[in-house]
């Protein structure tokens, strides 16, 4: 069973940034993660 976590980041770069580091270090040690955002902000791109 895989284990699932839920980003949530959005608006300027001081809450993304962090937001992907987290993502990265959590793929790394095999956990699916899934990203939240707003569409047509910063994080979408």
């Amino acid at each position: 069973m895989s284990r699932t976590i839920l980003i949530m980041a959005g608006g300027t770069g001081g809450h993304i940034m962090p937001g992907l580091a987290v993502a990265e270090e959590m793929r790394a040690a095999g956990w699916e993660v899934v990203w939240l955002g707003a569409k047509g902000g910063m994080e979408e791109r």
